[in-house]
């Protein structure tokens, strides 16, 4: 576990620190593979998104979780295999998961996405959550492809950590993401998706930050002042 402190240095570049007494207020992120993230509050409430079927990913899920809250994004076997845990988590996920829900204290806002585009096919529609945990707030974009309208970005609001999608079957391009980061202003942006995919698209990005691991500390007070690009070791299952 390492705890992440962006320094201000000549190129605004950071460094790791390792393991210390950490801040009152910490949120815990471990990359499970691919679009899967766990987020564990100082409280111990933990949150993990778009859980997935070993098979759609040639990643192994990893087994005996017990998540209190899941978030699903879309239909897709990458993204909903919520049979995955051994408890009975609260599950965000279609019609459920739009607009506003609390669970465990935590209230989650879900933005549906590429209705339009995709008309009745629900496998197709999209969920960007949003939700606030220990000061920092997440964005989670799940499997975005297209840049948000004005609606969306009053929806989504202010964003610490923003989780962009990368190599999705309709992939964003570089264009998009950027002018996704330009509607959001996130303080960190964490590529998610194909290893292959993410190392291709960070070619060349000057503010980039790359873990050792697959965990990381954020608090209100660890948070780079430009937005800088997080990149996950392996996960460990």
């Amino acid at each position: 576990m390492y705890l992440l402190c962006f320094v201000l240095c000549g190129c605004g570049g950071g460094e790791i620190i390792p393991s210390r007494p950490l801040p009152a207020l910490a949120v815990r992120v471990d990359w499970l593979g691919h679009e899967s993230f766990s987020f564990q509050s100082s409280l111990g409430t933990k949150v993990i998104t778009n859980p997935f079927e070993s098979s759609a990913t040639g990643m192994s899920f990893p087994s005996h979780l017990r998540p209190d809250i899941v978030l699903v994004s879309n239909e897709r076997p990458e993204a909903n295999n919520v049979n995955a845990f051994e408890n009975a988590p609260t599950v965000f996920r279609g019609a459920v998961g739009i607009g506003s829900n609390s669970a465990t204290g935590i209230r989650f806002r879900g933005i549906p996405t590429d209705e339009e585009t995709h008309p009745g096919d629900v496998a197709e529609v999209n969920l960007v959550f949003v939700w606030e945990m220990d000061g920092v707030r997440f964005c989670f974009a799940g499997n975005l492809k297209n840049v948000l309208s004005a609606p969306e970005v009053l929806q989504v609001g202010t964003v610490d950590v923003l989780f962009l999608p990368v190599g999705t079957p309709r992939e964003l391009s570089d264009l998009e993401r950027q002018a996704i980061v330009r509607q959001l202003h996130p303080r960190v942006i964490v590529p998610m998706g194909r290893r292959g995919a993410i190392s291709q698209w960070v070619t060349g990005i000057a503010r980039l930050h790359q873990l050792s691991g697959p965990s990381v500390i954020f608090s209100p007070n660890n948070l780079p002042l430009e937005s800088t690009v997080l990149i996950f070791g392996s996960p460990g299952n």
